[in-house]
Formats: structure tokens, C-alpha cells, sequence
């Protein structure tokens, strides 16, 4: 490439990676977007705690990046061929220092890339959950070129991340859970074989939809735990791809308008837009061992995970079906969703 832009050698490096990213997928323009996964890829000193406080890695920001693509695909405007800088690209590789005085670094590229609202790294910053404008005055006093300490002090201001997050995917943390039972059951058996037992140990509701727990127990010591995430793969040029294996433990809600959640979508909890259709989300999960004092009974491995649905389904019966194929355990138990409207 002609020596046609003044950057240090971080903005270089993110360069060089950003154009082959964008030769990886066949995209003929290397735009904005892939800049900032050069960046992100390429993330040191300052700007790593800057990546860190948005939550952003080359997994992710590759995921969005393939989104975008999807979208252009759709609009038919997607071109393939060798990768050339787009104009909010090339404006952004020039964009100066405030004091004039060195080349482009990591901090005046990442504010010229989000300069214009319209640049695809704003659209993949969005994706993430991450407001461009808010992300832009951090940048911006990382362009005067701070002290560390200086730095970290402005981070510190500006993370929001102990606060409390109002947001589509979790119980309202303000109110407090309503729990109920399934025809006066607790726990409930969805699914046994010799080997395990699938429970439903706890259910509760709110105004924003459902929650419950399921519960894993391994009645042999080598049986192997089930895994709630379909594996997840990066493959060069085509972003994230997923697997399920023997292992896996599929769980299904069917609800009365014939929706159906699963758990082999991964959820991005902290996007900012509501969804528009329901979701299932997993909140958390807790792995015990329990050896038992007595020879005739087996030690167990229990694992408690528990998920929200979103949002309150309308009336009608609700299916919760479970499959784990490497413990031949497969079942199936529906509840009419009027137990849960009526804690409302």
C-alpha cells in the first residue's frame, strides 16, 4: 500500500489487519467497520481499558461485521473483490492530531471513524449495544493524550456498569420476584433415565415476562454435565458458527401463540433495543458435587441453571420440552400461562 497516510505504527497495524479482515470475507470495500475490529484485535495500553468498559472483542465486533453484511446481501449492495478504503475509511485514517504535532494513533482513528453517525462502525457499535456518542467523549479525551492516571480517572467516571440495569432480559431489580408452583409441585420431574434427572425446581414471574430454574442431577460419578451453550467456532471469513454435540441440553418453550424458544440462539443481553419477537435467555448457572455418606446411594453432580423468558406470553398452554441425548433423556410437561398472569 502507498505511504499515502501519516499514522504510528498502532493505526498501521490496525490497517493492515482491518484490509485483510475485509479480504478474509470478500468485501470489496474495507470500510469503517473493519478498522475498528483492527483496532479492537490490535488493542494496547489505554486503549485496551477502552475496549474493556465497552465491552468489545474481535468475536463480537466479527459477529456485527457479519450482520452489516447480511443487511447490504438483502439490499443487494454488497460487492465482492479485492478490498479497497471506503471514503469514511480514508477520512478517517487522516484524521489529525489536535496539537498538530505526530502522526494518526489509535484515538484520532477511532474518532474518525465515528464522526459520521452513518459509518458502519457506528451501525456495529450500535448492534453491541454501545451508544457511538457516548463512546466518542471518552475518545475524545484520549485524543488530548492524557496521563495514565488521567485516564483511568475518566473511566472511572464514566463506567455505569455497577448501576442497575433496567433492561428487557432479567426480573425487574426494583420488584420483587412472584414464585408459584405447577399443579402445587416443587420440584417438578421433566425428564429421568438410569443414569440423570431433569427437574424443574423454581418458577416466578414478573411484568416482564418469566423465570425458572432447571435442574441437572448426574447419579453416576462419570457421567458426564450437560452444556446449556451450543459450542461456538470463529471461522475466518464467515464469522461465528454454532455446534450441537451429544452434551448438549436442548430446552424448548412452545408458547400459545406457537412460538418457540430454544437455548441454541446466544442471546446479546445487553443490546439496547427491545427485541421484537420473545427470547429466551439464560441468567446464570451453579455447579455443586455432593458426596453422600451412605454406599447405597450414588454421589451426585447437580447443576441449577436458571432462565428468563421474555416477555409474558398471552393465555393458553405453554411446553417446556428437554432433550439431552448423552443421558437418553428426553420429556415434555405444559402449564397454562394463566398461573402466570394471575400473580400479576
Amino acid at each position: 500500500m502507498p505511504e499515502e497516510f501519516d499514522l504510528d505504527d498502532h493505526a498501521r497495524l490496525a490497517l493492515d489487519v482491518a484490509q485483510h479482515a475485509a479480504l478474509a470475507n470478500g468485501d470489496a470495500h474495507c470500510g469503517t467497520e473493519y478498522l475498528l475490529y483492527g483496532l479492537v484485535a490490535t488493542a494496547r495500553g489505554e486503549i485496551v481499558e477502552l475496549m474493556e468498559l465497552f465491552a468489545l472483542n474481535t468475536l463480537r465486533v466479527d459477529r456485527a461485521i457479519e450482520r452489516l453484511m447480511e443487511q447490504r446481501h438483502a439490499a443487494g449492495v454488497f460487492e465482492s473483490g479485492p478490498p479497497i478504503l471506503s471514503s469514511r475509511a480514508r477520512a478517517a485514517l487522516a484524521t489529525p492530531r489536535l496539537d498538530n504535532n505526530g502522526p494518526t494513533g489509535p484515538f484520532e482513528l477511532l474518532h474518525g471513524l465515528l464522526a459520521d453517525s452513518d459509518s458502519g462502525a457506528c451501525h456495529v457499535l450500535r448492534g453491541l449495544g454501545v451508544q457511538p456518542e457516548e463512546a466518542l467523549r471518552l475518545i475524545a479525551y484520549g485524543m488530548r493524550h492524557l496521563s495514565k492516571a488521567e485516564i483511568d480517572e475518566l473511566i472511572a467516571t464514566l463506567d455505569r456498569r455497577s448501576e442497575e440495569h433496567m433492561a428487557w432480559w432479567g426480573p425487574n431489580p426494583t420488584t420483587q420476584l412472584r414464585a408459584l408452583r405447577i399443579d402445587g409441585l416443587t420440584p417438578l420431574t421433566l425428564a429421568a433415565s438410569e443414569s440423570a434427572v431433569v427437574e424443574l425446581t423454581a418458577m416466578g414471574t414478573d411484568r416482564n415476562g418469566f423465570g425458572f430454574t432447571v435442574t441437572t442431577k448426574s447419579l453416576r460419578s462419570w457421567v458426564l454435565p450437560p452444556v446449556f451453550s451450543p459450542e461456538e467456532a470463529l471461522v475466518p471469513g464467515h464469522g461465528a458458527r454454532y455446534s450441537d454435540g451429544p452434551d448438549f441440553f436442548l430446552l424448548q418453550l412452545i408458547l400459545p401463540d406457537g412460538s418457540v424458544l430454544d437455548n441454541r440462539r446466544i442471546e446479546p443481553r445487553y443490546a439496547l433495543e427491545t427485541p421484537a419477537r420473545p427470547r429466551l435467555v439464560r441468567l446464570g448457572q451453579r455447579d455443586e458435587r455432593t458426596t453422600l455418606n451412605d454406599r447405597r446411594r450414588p454421589d451426585q453432580h447437580v447443576i441449577t441453571a436458571d432462565w428468563w423468558a421474555w416477555p409474558m406470553p398471552t393465555l393458553g398452554s405453554i411446553e417446556v420440552r428437554v432433550d439431552w441425548p448423552a443421558e437418553s433423556i428426553s420429556g415434555v410437561t405444559s402449564f397454562d400461562s394463566g398461573l402466570l398472569l394471575e400473580r400479576l
